[in-house]
């Protein structure tokens, strides 16, 4: 699904308005769209509040009021003053219906909107739309916090009051919608965290937008859907063998600390590889090669240090479509320094985790010295090792920086988290959506290197590989748990065949991107 920002839905208003369109034209699909939402939660209840900004927001706000007027409900409509341009043409059309429209201007008009609030089934939020960023001002937050007290549910129109809807951060006060629904396309913010918990469930409605301007969309993101995936996905020839499905390398493990290689081992053989071999550290290799049946292991030199000098040429003509390194591979001095001459000297694509990322921190040029495709998975904290930015700082901005660090290095950028974004060298990112919060356990990442470097062993461009992998890990953790903690890193493996299956199976409710989105109109 193609996501947008608010500089290219401003940009597509104005072209709209430009090629003759009056605005008066998509505020009427908005404010029906909005009105027919607002019937399905209303059901066979009355009372409306709807709280109006000055702007189109608002005109939007109006003209639901005025259909949900016509449908026989109990209106009431407060704003915020006089109207700016098709808004105060959507405030008249509404007055001239027979709905007044109060004006918050006094604490006598909040106390007024706080005991009509108390009474209303549905509260509308049309305060603020998109181009909100930063904190609300006195007057506007003790609105929100006057709607954010209703005991009934809140609708938001296009966005809730206070959600910056480019990189999902919300003001203090910000409205916290049962239901949202956004106009045109849905704006990328609504979909990073902490907004999500305020957007509630998402309705896109069609506001006759043009289909060859909504093409025009220079926007770089994108929700990770079943369609795309299964469109992505290699196709199994019937009469395949092992050897057609690719070699992976996985290069993890130390002593003391074998599932992780055995985690990442066992993800790329879930998830289709032909081949898979596990080169680890000797001290590991007799335990891990118990632990394994299907996988090949092979002990690695090492001396006191970690890893010997020797290790890196071993793993260099090993052989194998694709190298996987990093997971439970320890941070000593050896190893550090294998991993960064390993990185800079590869032949072949790589999928980065854990250890090599920490490996890596001290020497970030070694991802620029070395043009193989390169695949970067770290969570908030290994990203911060490797940028110097404070996690704090990290989460506030995930998106933005996701893309800055995957054009800066080279790669292709994996941030895990919800959603997980997967950060293109070109600028392009996609979001995926399709976990539980119950996959946020030990072992889960070491599950999805393996995946995406067996999803790179059978054909997939490093990025595809990376979009489909981060798509099926999540799935493949939601059917092992169905959203209930307790899962185990392995049952998210054990899964992946059935996550498989599930990509081509019928699913209009798309359940696996963990977030109600229904297009209307």
């Amino acid at each position: 699904m193609k996501l947008t920002d608010v500089e290219t839905m401003r940009n597509m208003d104005e072209e709209l308005t430009n090629q003759g369109v009056p605005e008066i034209i998509p505020m009427e699909h908005a404010g029906k769209a909005i009105s027919d939402v607002a019937l399905s939660l209303l059901e066979q209840k009355q009372r409306v509040v709807i709280v109006a900004g000055k702007g189109n927001n608002g005109g939007d706000g109006f003209c639901a009021a005025r259909w949900l007027n016509a449908a026989g409900k109990k209106v009431q409509c407060f704003g915020m003053g006089m109207s700016r341009n098709e808004a105060m043409t959507e405030y008249n059309m509404l007055t001239d219906s027979g709905v007044e429209v109060q004006n918050l201007r006094t604490q006598a008009d909040l106390d007024y909107l706080k005991m009509s609030i108390a009474k209303a089934d549905l509260v509308i939020d049309a305060l603020l739309g998109t181009g909100f960023a930063g904190e609300l001002e006195e007057d506007m937050a003790k609105i929100c916090d006057l709607m954010n007290g209703a005991k009934c549910p809140i609708l938001s129109v296009d966005i809730p009051t206070g959600v910056n809807a480019d990189n999902g951060m919300v003001a203090e006060h910000a409205v916290k919608a049962m239901a949202t629904v956004t106009l045109a396309r849905v704006k990328v913010g609504m979909l990073l965290y902490p907004a999500r918990e305020n957007v509630g469930k998402l309705f896109v409605a069609d506001i006759g937008f043009p289909e060859k301007l909504l093409a025009r969309d220079v926007s770089p993101y994108y929700l990770v859907d079943k369609e795309m995936v299964r469109n992505l996905l290699p196709v199994r020839d019937a009469d395949a063998h092992k050897g057609d499905n690719g070699k992976v390398t996985v290069v993890a493990g130390s002593k003391g600390f074998v599932g992780a290689a055995a985690l990442a081992t066992k993800g790329a053989v879930k998830a289709g590889a032909g081949l898979v071999s596990l080169l680890t550290p000797e001290s590991a290799s007799a335990i891990l090669a118990m632990k394994l049946d299907e996988e090949m292991v092979h002990a690695l030199p090492e001396d006191e240090q970690g890893l010997a000098e020797t290790a890196v040429q071993e793993v260099l003509s090993f052989g194998g479509d694709v190298l996987a390194i990093g997971p439970g591979l320890g941070k000593s001095e050896g190893t550090v320094k294998a991993v960064q001459e390993i990185v800079r000297t590869s032949q072949v694509p790589l999928v980065i985790d854990a250890d090599a990322l920490t490996a890596l921190k001290d020497n970030l040029k070694v991802l620029t010295e070395n043009t193989v495709a390169k695949i970067l998975t770290p969570h908030a904290g290994e990203f911060s090792r490797l940028t110097g930015l404070d996690v704090e700082d990290i989460n506030a901005d995930r998106l933005a920086l996701a893309i800055k660090y995957a054009k800066k290095w080279n790669v292709v950028l994996l941030l895990k988290g919800a959603p997980t974004i997967v950060a293109l060298p070109s600028g392009v990112a996609y979001l995926v959506n399709s976990g539980t919060s119950a996959m946020a356990t030990g072992g889960s990442g070491d599950v999805l290197t393996g995946v995406i470097a067996g999803l790179v062993a059978q054909g997939l461009e490093p990025d595809t590989a990376a979009i489909c992998g981060a798509y099926l890990h999540g799935v493949a953790g939601t059917l092992a748990t169905s959203g209930a903690p307790g899962l185990a890193a392995g049952e998210i493996a054990q899964n992946l065949p059935f996550a498989w299956q599930e990509v081509y199976a019928d699913d209009e409710e798309n359940k696996f991107n963990n977030y109600a989105i229904k297009t209307i109109g």
